[in-house]
């Protein structure tokens, strides 16, 4: 599940997702092409992949370890690191490059999200913010976030269609628990070249 946090409270209309918008492609589907009798064509092993049925590249490539789902708890960036809303500018800025993250969570005194910050963020508005101001004239009040248990191919549309480049995980308090990003979806592609995220 995905929804929306402003300033530290759930909005109630979560962003739209399209499922029908990219058809899915997965190791266990059956897409060979079809004979004029009506019955799928077998290639040898020793064709090249580009003159074999995609479901025989698809099987063969295929490892047993590999999931036909992804959750957002298993590929997700932990512990996360966050600062709260009344550290300053500079304060944040040095903690990132430390870190080496581009994307920090705010967080109320009580641990709660209520805002977000990126390096890009920060760089353009340190021209016209003072840098021991608070994090909090800066920061992005409206974050998106996702809840652990949502599946990956939820993300891909997310990030799709919200145009950004990561999503803080939170738990059922809107605290911070990790963060995913583009990269750790691209690391699990680069793990599993076969797995369908999008649905």
């Amino acid at each position: 599940m995905f929804f929306w946090i402003h300033d530290g409270r759930i909005l109630p209309n979560p962003p739209p997702t399209y499922a029908d918008r990219v058809h899915k492609i997965h190791p266990g589907g059956k897409s060979a092409p079809i004979t004029g009798e009506g019955e799928e064509t077998k290639s040898t092993n020793t064709a090249s992949f580009l003159h074999r049925s995609p479901s025989d590249v698809y099987e063969e490539s295929a490892g047993q370890t590999e999931k036909t789902v992804y959750f957002l708890h298993e590929i997700m960036s932990t512990p996360a690191l966050m600062q709260k809303s009344t550290e300053t500018i500079e304060t944040c800025l040095d903690f990132m490059l430390e870190k080496r993250i581009r994307h920090l969570p705010i967080t109320n005194e009580s641990g709660i999200l209520v805002g977000f910050v990126s390096d890009r963020d920060i760089l353009e508005k340190s021209k016209s913010y003072e840098r021991d101001w608070p994090v909090s004239d800066i920061m992005i009040k409206r974050v998106l976030v996702g809840s652990p248990g949502s599946e990956i191919r939820g993300v891909t549309q997310v990030l799709l269609e919200e145009r950004i480049g990561c999503i803080p995980v939170v738990n059922d308090d809107n605290h911070p628990i990790g963060m995913v990003t583009r990269s750790d979806l691209l690391r699990l592609l680069l793990k599993y070249p076969n797995l369908n995220i999008i649905a």
